[in-house]
């Protein structure tokens, strides 16, 4: 005689592995999407990295219009971007946010930049809105002149090729 009881066991307990095992994979799941929330959570905004206080200087500090008075770009070529007439400006919000400008007497605006500033400790850090990399400026703000310093990109002769050098801004609240 064949004894069935053995066969039968046998079944119930590979059942109740399979069981286990698609409990297991589904609880597998759960940690794992947890996780990921955690991250999307942790990376909803790029500018959380951003400070509105420095060592010495906040945005309140830097908030308002500001009117160059020396305004130079040394990368391939030295430019003085005052010595044809114009105007450069920088207007910052309380938020951060900017708006620079370069403009002509009697023509539209050559440049105009956007973005959004904040410290990070003694340096200005900048993010513009047309390109993901961050610069850092060094900032000084002495009996209400400021001045920026600091390595960038500029298309000043408007060539379409964006060239590397230093931009230096020596400014006054208007």
């Amino acid at each position: 005689m064949y004894n069935n009881s053995i066969f039968i066991s046998d079944v119930r307990m590979v059942s109740s592995f399979s069981s286990w095992m698609g409990i297991m994979r589904n609880l597998i799941w759960i940690p794992l999407i947890s996780l990921s929330l955690v991250f999307l959570v942790g990376c909803d905004d790029d500018d959380d990295d951003f400070s509105d206080q420095g060592n010495t200087l906040s945005i309140s500090d830097i908030q308002g219009s500001w009117l160059a008075t020396s305004a130079t770009f040394s990368g391939d070529q030295f430019v003085d971007m005052l010595e044809e007439p114009a105007s450069v400006t920088l207007s910052i919000a309380s938020n951060g946010r900017f708006t620079f400008s370069i403009l002509r007497p009697g023509e539209g605006p050559e440049m105009i930049a956007t973005g959004k500033l904040g410290f990070d400790g003694d340096f200005l850090a900048v993010r513009f809105d047309d390109d993901d990399e961050e610069a850092s400026f060094f900032i000084s703000l002495e009996n209400g002149t400021l001045t920026l310093r600091g390595q960038t990109e500029m298309d000043l002769d408007e060539d379409g090729v964006y060239d590397f050098g230093i931009l230096e801004l020596i400014m006054k609240r208007t």
